[in-house]
């Protein structure tokens, strides 16, 4: 994380508060740095606490933080963060996966968007969601082990909104052949169930796909060569989360 982020992530400020402005103006006091409120949200155990996302205005950073009703505390959010009521933490744990997510990608997702709109949809796997309020772009390697973690939250991102995934073969040939597989597969089936039943399969780390044709494995190539790289996805999985 930058110097800047990491400053505002350290914060644990007890003042008096007028309003949610009043926060931005004690960071950019203390610290420098101009930040922006851009969702305040109601937490359910405590009606005195609210959850805030704030917005680096220099490195375009977010970060998510609570405060109470009356504004005289400021406390940044981490990773660890528990609380016994469900709703909290189901809150908490989504909008920080998306502070993450938007982090990691956000200086990079026009090209990397740019790139998986010139893709043929065979190599993009199109799962409708609950609501359609969201798109979330997956980039992901078979062999990657965050990416099989990932997949298992399927699911979840489901209920947010619909997910396009777009399988790569980066980690070597072991990977590519996963994703040939994928790639001849995937534009037979015809709901959405067979589709999340063969990544299940490909992704698993006990599977050996079949050694895949040279041509399918150069479709699995080009796709590497227009989406991975410096300016682009330089890691996976590499998510995208855009508001519809």
């Amino acid at each position: 994380m930058k110097r800047k982020i990491t400053t505002l992530m350290i914060l644990g400020i007890s003042i008096n508060l007028a309003n949610a402005s009043k926060i931005t103006d004690m960071i950019q006091k203390q610290t420098g740095q101009v930040t922006t409120i851009l969702q305040e949200q109601q937490m359910s155990q405590d009606s005195n606490l609210k959850l805030l996302t704030l917005k680096d205005n220099s490195s375009g950073y977010k970060v998510l933080a609570v405060t109470n009703s009356q504004e005289s505390i400021f406390l940044p959010i981490t990773q660890a963060f528990f609380t016994s009521n469900d709703k909290d933490r189901e809150l908490v744990v989504q909008e920080f996966g998306s502070i993450t997510n938007y982090n990691m990608t956000f200086k990079t997702q026009a090209a990397v968007k740019k790139e998986i709109a010139k893709l043929p949809q065979d190599y993009i796997v199109s799962l409708k969601g609950k609501t359609s309020k969201k798109v979330f772009y997956i980039i992901s390697d078979p062999l990657c082990p965050h990416c099989q973690e990932e997949l298992k939250h399927l699911d979840e991102r489901l209920k947010q909104g619909d997910v396009k995934m777009i399988p790569v073969g980066w980690m070597g040939a072991e990977s590519a052949n996963k994703v040939a597989e994928l790639y001849e597969k995937m534009k037979n089936l015809k709901t959405d169930s067979e589709k999340i039943a063969l990544l299940k399969k490909v992704y698993d780390k006990n599977y050996k796909a079949p050694t895949a044709k040279n041509a399918t494995l150069t479709k699995v190539q080009e796709v590497v060569r227009s989406l991975m790289g410096k300016g682009k996805a330089e890691g996976t999985p590499y998510i995208i989360e855009e508001d519809l």
